[in-house]
């Protein structure tokens, strides 16, 4: 009798780090991924790897959506009936290099919602099967504009995407702390200033231009970024990580 497999969750799949992750994690044996995209019907690179290794299950998740969440949660439960992994990494990052003096509130609203609301939605509706694992874990991909400390000093105007990151590092400390009793290892991980398109339009945004890397913020490729965060994933234990906001190479960042 085989071996129930190590099952991940991972948001925000489609493209980008979430791709990435997706990809590598599913060169492994027994492996079960369930991965969310907003449109998951028209992502080819995501149905191509879902038919070529059998082990990725594309579903519609839209981030902070509570039926889509619900949903995944059914999927989850008829398939695998645990999960093990739940790795929110679906996230925005707009309004680059416009003034907190003139930003429109509703970039703040749009923002929190996807960045901070997402996750949470996301860990809600999966926690009764996460704590069905021997060694339940949780990861936010979030960024280091998240760390006040970095917000204090930062060299770019970003504060709506900040904020929603200082939010959900909030966050993830309750859930850290509230989770000890269910074993949860809950963490938040910085992934790098990484080339995906994403990144690539936030950088546009402060007045970067592209292939010009910015002093003590070196560039990543998603796979890269991906290699260096699913090593995160995989040492990851309640006693060295829960509760901790790790850089993509292991270092502790300030919050």
């Amino acid at each position: 009798m085989s071996a129930s497999p190590t099952v991940y969750v991972i948001s925000g799949a489609s493209r980008g780090i979430g791709f990435a992750i997706t990809s590598l994690l599913a060169q492994r044996d027994n492996v079960l991924i369930f991965a969310g995209a907003r449109d998951p019907a028209n992502s080819a690179q995501l149905k191509a790897l879902a038919e070529k290794t059998g082990k990725v299950v594309p579903v519609k998740l839209e981030s902070a959506d509570e039926d889509d969440a619900a949903a995944l949660a059914t999927l989850v439960e008829e398939k695998a009936g645990h999960v093990d992994y739940v790795i929110a990494n679906a996230g925005i990052a707009e309004d680059f290099g416009v003034p907190v003096f003139s930003l429109p509130a509703a970039s703040f609203t749009k923002q929190f919602t996807v960045n901070t609301i997402g996750p949470l939605v996301l860990l809600q509706r999966l926690y009764p099967l996460l704590i069905k694992s021997s060694a339940p874990r949780f990861f936010v991909v979030s960024s280091v504009a998240g760390s006040t400390s970095f917000a204090a000093t930062a060299p770019f105007i970003l504060s709506a995407y900040s904020v929603s990151k200082a939010a959900v590092t909030n966050l993830v400390a309750h859930i850290a702390r509230e989770g000890e009793k269910n074993n949860l290892t809950a963490t938040l991980v910085h992934p790098g200033t990484v080339t995906s398109d994403m990144g690539k339009a936030a950088l546009k945004g402060m007045g970067i231009p592209e292939g010009v890397e910015v002093p003590g913020f070196p560039a990543l490729t998603p796979d890269e970024s991906a290699a260096a965060l699913v090593k995160i994933f995989d040492e990851a234990k309640r006693e060295t990580h829960n509760g901790k906001f790790l850089s993509y190479d292991g270092s502790e960042i300030r919050w």
